[in-house]
């Protein structure tokens, strides 16, 4: 009886995602199995609309409306989510593009670089806010500090900030890009675009969850980077890390 039921389930589930798979025994099981497909295709697609505006808008000028529909129903059928909650629908489908899965329609090489992109601006807006966080403000004593709670660091091999339906790169950058994406004191989700000095300020201090102070940081630069003046390296951390401060990318600790 275990397996019938379950057998029954994984045949509906199966429907569902691929109308095409399944054959109605008549016009009233055809309407009622036509309203859930419906209505699922239809939340997973306003989900994914949602969350990738830059990338749909590649695809819709490319494809058309029917590209795009092609592309989020082959995520619907083939991907297995993990996660029950609609919130991580987004995630789902980076983890997706970045397994380079056969589609019926031929995305830039760039796609899985700018939706990891796009789902980190929507994975900052809804972080769960953290009790006690101390965001600079003018005038404030600065001693330790650490990478904001709201901030994550990333890199790409493609301007991820520039691409657009009217910029489409056919090659990599020369250099490997890098961003942080962030969310200010007033809620509003913001990105640097980074050089390697400044990148890797924020990755030597994302190792220091409890927060450094300022002098130890900069010996820490100095280790990694030997090649810079002391003096030139020190000049140019302290001004990068009020910067950090003043658009709260690091936070006070």
């Amino acid at each position: 009886m275990r397996k019938a039921f379950q057998s029954v389930q994984a045949n509906f589930v199966k429907a569902i995602k691929d109308p095409l798979s399944f054959q109605a025994s008549n016009d009233d099981e055809a309407r009622r199995m036509d309203i859930y497909q419906s209505l699922f295709f239809n939340n997973i697609d306003n989900f994914i609309s949602t969350g990738f505006p830059v990338l749909k808008s590649i695809v819709l000028k490319r494809y058309g409306e029917h590209g795009w529909e092609s592309l989020v129903r082959q995520f619907f059928i083939a991907h297995e989510c993990r996660s029950p909650y609609f919130a991580e629908i987004s995630k789902e489908f980076v983890e997706y593009l970045s397994t380079q899965p056969s589609l019926p329609i031929q995305l830039p090489e760039f796609s899985a670089e700018l939706a990891h992109y796009e789902w980190l601006e929507l994975d900052v807006s809804i972080r769960t806010n953290v009790n006690g966080v101390m965001f600079y403000r003018e005038g404030d004593k600065v001693e330790n500090i650490v990478v904001s709670p709201y901030a994550s660091l990333t890199a790409y091999s493609y301007p991820v900030h520039l691409i657009g339906d009217d910029y489409i790169p056919d090659e990599p950058a020369s250099e490997q890009q890098f961003y942080v994406v962030y969310r200010d004191s007033e809620h509003h989700v913001q990105f640097a675009h980074l050089n390697p000095v400044s990148a890797m300020l924020i990755n030597t201090l994302e190792q220091y969850a409890e927060g450094i102070d300022l002098a130890s940081l900069g010996e820490l630069m100095h280790s990694q980077l030997p090649q810079i003046p002391k003096e030139t390296l020190q000049s140019g951390l302290h001004q990068t890390v009020n910067d950090m401060l003043v658009k709260n990318i690091f936070v006070l600790a």
